[in-house]
């Protein structure tokens, strides 16, 4: 049996000025959005779409919600850190479902998010498709390809916001979609880089 994919794009805080960066500051997720994808047909199979509220560092989380225009009346609905682990965990099975993310930073924001609430990550590292690397692996480029220019070099819609975490998961998961219909295998990719 073909192994489910779990596609996910996270927007999260970031620090950018010179100075009066919080000590201890790290990026926090404000919003998460992912599609399952089915191993054996490539049909989405569930979702998630939510707001994640900031704990740590609620006031440098203003800049990055503006960004992504996250309002205030979104973070009203928003869950919390721990019942994002929980969402995750109804869609994605370790050791049978590849965590996909256009690069690794998704993977890494999780990670540290986890070691600050002590929490275990239910992602193994091992399950992390990078499909940016995969991309620029399959397309021998040097460069690694922005998610907007691989999804245009592939005919796929870019309707929707960018930067807004459910619809930039959606197009990530349309890329694979088209990937895998025409013949890429996850499997070549780990095989390269193993070597």
């Amino acid at each position: 049996m073909s192994r489910d994919f779990f596609v996910v794009d996270l927007e999260f805080t970031q620090y950018r000025k010179q100075v009066g960066r919080p000590m201890g500051f790290f990026s926090e997720i404000i919003e998460i959005g992912a599609v399952k994808i089915t191993g054996d047909t490539h049909e989405i199979a569930g979702n998630i779409q939510n707001f994640v509220k900031p704990h740590f560092y609620p006031k440098q989380a203003k800049e990055s919600m503006e960004f992504c225009s996250i309002t205030e009346a979104d973070m009203k609905t928003a869950i919390d850190f721990a019942t994002m682990l929980k969402e995750i965990e109804k869609l994605y099975t370790p050791g049978k479902t590849y965590f996909v993310a256009w690069g690794m930073e998704d993977y890494n924001v999780i990670e540290k998010g986890c070691e600050r609430y002590q929490l275990a990550n239910p992602i193994l590292l091992e399950d992390c498709l990078d499909l940016a690397a995969a991309y620029k692996h399959m397309n021998n480029h040097d460069y690694t390809t922005s998610l907007r220019m691989a999804t245009e070099e592939h005919d796929i819609s870019a309707e929707g916001h960018w930067h807004a975490a459910y619809e930039d998961a959606l197009k990530t998961g349309k890329l694979l979609q088209k990937l895998l219909a025409d013949g890429w295998k996850p499997e070549d990719y780990f095989a390269a880089i193993e070597t």
